[in-house]
């Protein structure tokens, strides 16, 4: 049984394509345990987009209470957010989920050097372990400043939209800035969120070797990494639970004993079977 911890409606998320009441239909029919409503909140985001990429949070929770009066029966609804990491906004992000009941809190960068790697595609015009130990860096960065969120979401963000003949994330790409990575999260006690859209858009692209490096996951856990937390990123009901049997058969493999998700900001472990 799983949680998947990372999804959108497109009631509080403009980029998503599904209704809460798709999202619980779809969780329920493909035997999920729990899902979590993680909309996303980039506060300044840089770009301009025909959508509003903030939420009224008050409203969301109002309307969340009335989700919670349709639960398929078998099936836990979650509370959460996807913040939109920027070097400026640690604090402000620490103090606005203060005032909120989020269950869980995902804190994620969707920018490289200030811009979206979807928008900004010139960035991938330089060699691609400079831009992927760059990229890692500021993941370093955010984890560093920030406090109040339990999960990094999408660590591998900036390959999902590369054109590199040879597009696959590796900790040989850049082992000093994976190092530092890792190690922050082992000292704040955060999660390592394992995103199966990436997997998907790699499939998606007949990449054969899809799976995230077995050699990152197996360094966190060198360096004392124990929570990874399964998510689809869903924007839409088709990907929810995205390939998470064979996500947690992975990364039992790679050596690690349990899945993580949160309740009340309140760690919960799971064991993989």
């Amino acid at each position: 049984m799983y949680t998947d911890s990372h999804n959108h409606t497109l009631h509080f998320s403009g980029d998503a394509h599904m209704t809460a009441a798709d999202l619980l239909s779809a969780a329920k029919a493909k035997g999920l345990d729990a899902v979590v409503i993680t909309e996303h909140y980039e506060y300044d985001f840089p770009h301009e987009v025909d959508h509003a990429l903030v939420f009224d949070i008050d409203k969301y929770f109002q309307t969340f209470a009335k989700w919670s009066e349709h639960i398929p029966a078998g099936l836990s609804l979650f509370s959460g957010i996807e913040l939109g990491y920027q070097p400026h906004l640690p604090s402000y992000y620490d103090s606005l989920v203060a005032q909120y009941p989020f269950d869980s809190v995902i804190l994620s960068n969707h920018l490289f050097n200030g811009k979206d790697p979807y928008f900004f595609q010139e960035c991938y015009k330089n060699p691609r372990k400079q831009v992927y130990a760059k990229y890692i860096d500021e993941l370093t960065d955010m984890v560093l400043a920030s406090n109040n969120f339990d999960i990094v979401g999408h660590y591998d963000y900036i390959m999902r939209y590369a054109n590199y003949k040879d597009s696959m994330m590796r900790y040989s790409d850049a082992p000093e800035s994976f190092d530092r990575f890792l190690t922050s999260l082992v000292q704040k006690k955060k999660s390592l969120e394992i995103n199966t859209r990436s997997i998907s858009k790699l499939i998606s692209r007949n990449i054969e070797d899809f799976w995230p490096d077995r050699h990152i996951l197996e360094r966190y856990i060198e360096l004392g990494g124990e929570r990874v937390t399964l998510g689809s990123d869903s924007h839409d009901s088709t990907s929810l639970g995205f390939f998470f049997d064979e996500t947690a058969a992975y990364l039992k493999d790679c050596g690690f004993k349990e899945l993580t998700t949160y309740v009340g900001r309140k760690e919960i472990r799971t064991k993989i079977v």
